[in-house]
């Protein structure tokens, strides 16, 4: 179904009348548009799906209505009638989740599952990285001097949907007031503009982020990170010179300052340590964890309904009840009661076995839940490059346009040039996978993208770490055993969470299953890689929580191992970050990056059963 026909049904404007009554009465005043369209309800939402599916449906004039604003002015809103406002939140429920991946990091107003604190938080991290300058600016009049052909342009290369660019077309032309429309402006009450707006405004978001300098920007508000007075004033021209370039213009009270003397943002006195970094911010703590034990000639059992983890000579290392395990990651010489392995069998308790060097060896399953029709239709998916080719597209685009995220959340000024190149070979690999005709042309793309990656990520790393690129078996320093070890944690995970999904994880879509490896399971990691464990890797390597020093070598094998204090910082982190909850990364689904693990492999199998359409993640 075309993204017209999903917005057009009655029931999506149905759906889209119950939201924006919900807005009104939330706002506390319900405008009489509002309650003269709920007289009548039924009738006028199914006269607008017939309008609609005819493709005669016209928007009416826009309403300017002016409304204080605290400097004592006004700010003039151009307000589209109650029935144009269902049409656009039935409009913009389609389009936010193509739009939003789209969108610069630096962006958090609008997006579903951002917002304020978001932002600040943001901001408090950069400080905190030693960016002791920001160029505090906000753009003049930004709504009604928005281009809208640029914006009909880069709308119609996200979407190919003639219907809805039409209607779009309708939208972007209303007149105000019976004034004759412009090619400039977004009227700034309509349902639609906000989405319309940051897709105009990631042009400046681009132009900061491309000369090294990290920024955040809320609606039109916009503050920019640099490490001195220099470079923040080289900031501000950047910024400036992007603003011109959409016909725009900074406004006057754009300034520079210092977190030492102290600014506003977002209504937040910024200084040297307030507001503090929030480390348990969208971090939810569940009621089962994950225990991992790596201490070699450990071992697990079971006793009195408690899970003990003892060292050889029967030192406790850990004794919780049972009911608080959710699964078991156990790396190299380590032991497994039968008590033990009966429990996890019994109670569906996932146990992940890996190497000392944190390789994945396998998996202890549960009760299986897999269908055999799902399997036939897997593996016939996968012996078809029709099917199969379409979704190993969409899971290495996913990959590369996160790893351009974490490249732009991580840039610095220094080496902007080197990362800046790095970014655009990778969107040159993601562009050329829609010709790419066999997995070995997608995966050679998706080689040339991490190249390009991990050498960005390589300059964004202190340099003491001396990380060039990615090598694996073995890993040649301490970053390539780190995301080696974090692989092999989200590997397992992705495993028990395609069986759980009725799949098999050997059965793979993207890589072949030619080489006795859980190819599905990296398949469905793909995203999450940059999104958890290069994250969770390049993060400790800034803190320093992450060293040289936790790097071993064993003369008996080549290569770097993590030490037991390495593995341990790396495991709280990985950790951390799986308990991220966040809403908006996948329409009308919230939960921790863990349950989006889980459903986004339930959304693989519905994919596989009957065509369910799969989607990336977006960034959270």
């Amino acid at each position: 179904m075309s993204l017209y026909a999903t917005a057009t049904t009655r029931q999506a404007l149905a759906d889209a009348w119950e939201e924006l009554r919900a807005d009104a009465r939330a706002d506390g005043t319900v405008s009489v548009g509002v309650t003269r369209f709920a007289a009548d309800a039924d009738d006028r939402l199914t006269e607008l799906a017939e309008q609609l599916a005819a493709r005669t449906w016209a928007p009416g004039p826009l309403t300017p209505v002016e409304i204080p604003k605290d400097d004592g002015g006004v700010r003039t809103l151009a307000i589209p009638p109650v029935a144009d406002r269902v049409v656009e939140k039935a409009l913009a429920a389609v389009l936010t989740p193509v739009i939003d991946p789209h969108l610069h990091p630096a962006c958090y107003a609008y997006r579903p599952g951002l917002g304020v604190t978001d932002a600040v938080q943001h901001v408090a991290r950069l400080r905190d990285d030693g960016l002791g300058w920001a160029v505090r600016a906000d753009i003049d009049d930004c709504f009604p001097t928005i281009d809208t052909r640029r914006v009909r342009r880069l709308l119609a290369e996200l979407i190919d949907d003639a219907d809805l660019l039409t209607v779009v077309d309708r939208l972007l032309a209303r007149t105000v007031a019976g004034r004759p429309a412009t090619a400039r402006g977004l009227p700034q009450g309509a349902p639609l503009s906000p989405a319309l707006a940051n897709l105009a405004l990631t042009h400046l978001d681009e132009a900061a982020s491309t000369a090294g300098f990290p920024a955040v920007r809320y609606g039109d508000d916009i503050c920019l990170l640099a490490a001195t007075r220099d470079d923040a004033d080289q900031g501000r021209a950047i910024i400036d010179t992007a603003a011109t370039e959409l016909g725009m213009r900074l406004g006057d009270d754009t300034q520079i300052m210092s977190f030492t003397d102290g600014f506003c943002f977002l209504g937040e006195d910024f200084g040297t340590r307030y507001p503090p970094v929030i480390d348990t911010h969208r971090v939810l703590q569940p009621a089962t964890r994950t225990v991992y034990v790596a201490r070699p000639g450990a071992a697990v059992r079971i006793e009195a309904g408690r899970l003990l983890v003892e060292t050889p000579d029967d030192t406790e290392l850990l004794n919780v009840p049972t009911g608080h395990v959710e699964s078991l990651a156990l790396f190299g010489p380590v032991g497994l009661s039968a008590g033990a392995r009966t429990w996890a069998l019994t109670n569906d308790v996932e146990v992940i076995p890996g190497s000392r060097r944190g390789h994945y060896l396998g998996q202890l399953h549960t009760r299986s839940t897999r269908r055999v029709t799902r399997l036939r239709r897997q593996l016939a998916a996968a012996d078809t490059p029709d099917r199969a080719l379409p979704i190993a597209r969409t899971l290495v685009a996913g990959k590369i346009r996160k790893q351009v995220v974490l490249i732009q959340r991580l840039t610095r000024r220094e080496p902007h040039e080197q990362t800046a190149d790095s970014i655009a070979t990778m969107r040159r690999m993601q562009t050329m996978l829609d010709a790419a005709g066999s997995r070995d042309e997608i995966l050679g793309l998706e080689g040339a993208a991490a190249r390009a990656y991990f050498t960005a990520l390589g300059h964004l790393l202190p340099a003491e770490l001396a990380f060039t690129g990615r090598n694996r078996r073995p890993p040649l320093d301490v970053i390539n055993a780190a995301l080696s070890y974090g692989y092999t944690l989200l590997v397992g995970e992705a495993v028990a969470a395609l069986a759980a999904a009725g799949l098999d994880p050997a059965i793979g879509l993207l890589h072949t299953d030619d080489d006795n490896r859980p190819s599905l399971a990296l398949d469905l990691i793909e995203e999450f890689r940059p999104l958890i464990v290069d994250q969770v890797v390049a993060t400790a390597a800034r803190k320093r929580t992450l060293t040289t020093g936790h790097g071993r070598t064993d003369p008996d094998r080549p290569g770097v191992l993590l030490t037991e204090k390495g593995r341990e910082a790396l495991i709280d982190a990985y950790e951390h970050r799986m308990l991220h909850v966040t809403r908006g990364a996948l329409p009308g689904f919230a939960g921790s990056l863990r349950r989006h693990l889980h459903r986004q492999a339930q959304r693989l199998a519905a994919h596989l059963d009957h065509g369910a359409d799969w989607t990336p993640l977006s960034w959270r």
